[in-house]
């Protein structure tokens, strides 16, 4: 009997209850992506099986670089006697990174994502899974090479590439060709891992005691790591003759699974995420929950009084107390099994979206997680439904109805004022967060050219060609510039230097000076429109002749040096030094001095920087400037003599935008996915109070027609209505501006450089609010203001 009349029940009033499943649907929605997104950061690298024992091992030390920290260590040779020293290591593994960017194949060169040249003790540490090969013995011989099945299919395509044999070629890094044997073949690392590399190889151990190298210790079971963090400096005494003012070095040892989201060292192997993202995200859910659930119990209670003559008749016929219980029950129930089907009709086709932009199946291997939210929402989304069962105190009086429905939507005022404090702070949110990403993109270097393109990681061989190849393209009315530099945009100038500078103290052995150099051609600061402080731009021509060098620097490096004013800069006599010998800097004067510039991310200060001219050496990436609307032209033009000039090395290019987006594409993701569940939460907000708007004209019918017919116009009938919803969206801003404050203050802390939160960015969130609430209630009330008052009074 019950089920028939609530069925009934949402026949009669489709609407109010169409709001109720929309609103619930989306979101469910918004929650389950949200939480599968959570579970897929929050899980990387913990699909390895010894997960929780890996740990990275990396060091700072006062006098190297100001103690800056790197995720990867400068002298991993030390690592195999860590291992005899601290019972607590059971293993090691050390990943020194190719380099040049390219693999050399039948005289054709391979881009290269990455690859590492390990010990022979990788498979102990990490679960990569070999589809050929035995992981115990594929490691015996130096010079062996397992590849994953991606980089197999673009190399070697349906050939067996196993006893092929794939080199790295001499150049800048490597005095000699590498090659190595294809012993075996490996399953691609998965999306959630903090590194992906096309392949890995066995060495020497002059391969992997000369440079840096990524260090990971497998410890042994129940092993503290802060006995090794601890022991460290006897560990190092007990292993060399030391002086007595000898600086210890600092080790840290960071788990595994908190590379993703808790590290951001410089050198990382690919970008991480951070946490911040998880707790933005994590309260969007809770918003989102709130919403949601609220929207749902504001429209029952104030629904609730259309069922009295139901359940009170039913009382007086004998039934228990409890039948408003199973009523409302069961009306739940068929709510939110209809939202549970509505969400999967959104969620399905949306996870495929997300998977072909992202890479990222949210619902693989997630099924048990997937149906665990989905039956906690129901099962709160009912007990939800049950609130007015709770709350109200049905009486077997028919006058009651209006002053029971009036006293609902009293107690659905505090529901509304709450959903659109949420929603503002939201807005806020959202906005602050695109001002701030904006303001990086907009500063970033070269933020006014739109139209350079960047070939990154140029082989050595490809270095030597540079001025032909610059010579040949500036030949085409496509191409306005080029140029070549160590850093791409977006990358890290962590390189530096010793140097000498006129009128400066003499440098100490023991405390040398060092400064940040970026080795440039002369057309540099010409593309990237660098401003200039005082002084000129470098010459056209990319040779020195010793003594009369070009330097030009930036503010950071001017305020390093002691210098007080630009002017006073230019033309002092300055020398950098370069510990190889081979290799000369030639003597000169600083002709310039350019206002800082934001190579790399705001989030970090400008580094001292001193630019000085290369021919070809060190100049790693390319930078080509075209007019404006000849993208298409300038790319064919490129790629046609890059293919005369560099036959067999693939033509690959980036916008430099798409290359600052990658720098800042946390925060990106953070507003574009902020901007989706604020939508929803609005969209969720609007809807319930247009059902209470629907239900406050409903009760005022009456009223409405007497003051129409006594002569009130349809703009003051609208002021009656809606002014009541305007002071709950008032009072919700007010509650919303303080938190929404602290809030976004606490996020811009993450930047070194960044925007004020200004006025009107409140301002805006709240009139955007009043403005879609007001849209909202205005629809119902003008039905009610513009009806025939006959009709109204005859309603009653």
């Amino acid at each position: 009997m019950i089920s028939n009349f609530v069925f009934r029940n949402l026949k009669k009033r489709p609407f109010l209850n169409l709001i109720k499943v929309v609103g619930l649907a989306l979101g469910l929605s918004g929650i389950l992506f949200i939480s599968l997104f959570l579970k897929n950061e929050l899980a990387y690298d913990s699909w390895h099986s010894k997960a929780d024992r890996i740990y990275r091992y990396t060091t700072t030390h006062p006098n190297f670089l100001k103690e800056a920290h790197f995720a990867r260590v400068h002298n991993p040779n030390e690592i195999p006697q860590l291992k005899e020293y601290f019972p607590e290591v059971e293993t090691f593994v050390r990943m020194s990174p190719i380099k040049g960017g390219v693999i050399l194949h039948n005289r054709k060169f391979y881009d290269l994502n990455a690859g590492f040249v390990c010990d022979s003790t990788f498979f102990d540490v990490f679960d990569a899974q070999l589809k050929v090969g035995d992981k115990s013995s594929i490691f015996n011989n130096p010079n062996a090479l397992v590849i994953t099945n991606s980089f197999a299919q673009k190399v070697f395509g349906g050939e067996n590439p196993i006893g092929k044999q794939l080199s790295i070629p001499s150049g800048q890094y490597y005095a000699e060709q590498i090659d190595f044997t294809v012993q075996g073949i490996m399953n691609d690392f998965p999306q959630n891992s903090h590194f992906h590399p096309d392949f890995i190889a066995s060495a020497t151990t002059t391969q992997l005691n000369n440079g840096w190298a990524y260090c990971y210790l497998l410890l042994s079971p129940k092993a503290n790591p802060q006995n090794i963090i601890s022991g460290f400096n006897n560990f190092i005494s007990s292993n060399n003759d030391l002086p007595e003012n000898f600086s210890f070095p600092k080790i840290y040892l960071q788990k595994i699974t908190d590379i993703h989201l808790k590290s951001d060292k410089l050198r990382e192997i690919e970008s991480n995420g951070n946490m911040t993202n998880v707790y933005v995200l994590s309260i969007a859910a809770l918003v989102l929950l709130l919403i949601s659930l609220s929207n749902f119990v504001s429209l029952n209670t104030g629904m609730s009084g259309f069922n009295f003559k139901f359940i009170n008749i039913n009382r007086i016929l004998g039934s228990g107390r409890n039948t408003r219980f199973r009523y409302f029950a069961i009306e739940s129930f068929y709510i939110v099994i209809i939202s549970v089907v509505a969400m999967l009709a959104i969620s399905i086709p949306a996870n495929v979206l997300i998977n072909k932009h992202f890479e990222i199946n949210l619902f693989e291997n997630n099924l048990l997680f997937v149906i665990g939210i989905v039956l906690g929402f129901c099962i709160v989304g009912i007990l939800s439904g049950l609130q007015p069962a709770i709350n109200q105190n049905l009486r077997n009086t028919s006058g009651q109805n209006a002053n029971l429905i009036h006293k609902n939507i009293f107690v659905s005022k505090g529901i509304i004022i709450t959903q659109y404090s949420l929603a503002i702070i939201l807005l806020v949110a959202v906005l602050a967060i695109k001002r701030q990403t904006r303001f990086a993109l907009n500063n970033s270097m070269g933020d006014n050219k739109s139209n350079v393109l960047i070939m990154e990681n140029m082989h050595a061989n490809v270095q030597t060609k540079f001025e032909v190849f610059k010579e040949e393209l500036l030949k085409y009315n496509s191409i306005e510039s080029v140029s070549g530099m160590l850093e791409p945009p977006g990358g890290e100038a962590n390189d530096r230097f010793r140097y000498n500078l006129e009128g400066a103290p003499e440098v100490e052995d023991e405390t040398p000076n060092m400064i940040g150099v970026f080795p440039c051609d002369y057309s540099f600061a010409n593309v990237f429109d660098l401003n200039f402080l005082s002084g000129q731009n470098f010459s056209k021509k990319n040779d020195d002749v010793d003594g009369s060098a070009e330097y030009i620097i930036n503010e950071a490096a001017m305020k390093q040096m002691g210098i007080t004013s630009a002017e006073e800069a230019v033309g002092k006599s300055f020398q950098l030094i370069y510990h190889n010998q081979y290799i000369k800097i030639p003597k000169g004067k600083i002709i310039g001095v350019v206002k800082d510039f934001h190579l790399s991310s705001m989030k970090k200060e400008v580094n001292p920087l001193v630019l000085f001219k290369r021919k070809y050496m060190w100049l790693l990436n390319f930078a080509i400037a075209y007019p404006s609307g000849m993208k298409e032209q300038a790319v064919a033009d490129i790629e046609k003599v890059w293919n005369e000039i560099y036959p067999g090395y693939q033509f690959h290019y980036e916008h430099i935008g798409a290359m600052y987006q990658k720098v800042y594409k946390t925060e990106l993701l953070q507003a574009k996915l902020l901007t989706l569940f604020t939508i929803i939460s609005l969209f969720i907000s609007s809807m319930g109070l247009l059902g209470i708007s629907l239900l406050v004209s409903q009760q005022r019918v009456k009223e409405i027609g007497i003051r129409k017919v006594n002569g009130a116009s349809i703009s003051e009938i609208l002021q009656l209505l809606n002014k009541g919803f305007v002071r709950w969206i008032i009072i919700a801003f007010l509650l919303a501006t303080p938190i929404a404050y602290y809030a976004m203050n606490k996020w811009l802390e993450n930047f070194a450089y960044k925007t004020n939160l200004s006025w009107w960015i409140f301002a805006l969130a709240g009139v955007l609010a009043l403005g879609i609430a007001l849209l909202t209630v205005s629809i119902q009330s003008w039905k009610a203001a513009t009806r025939n008052p006959v009709e109204a009074l005859r309603y009653e």
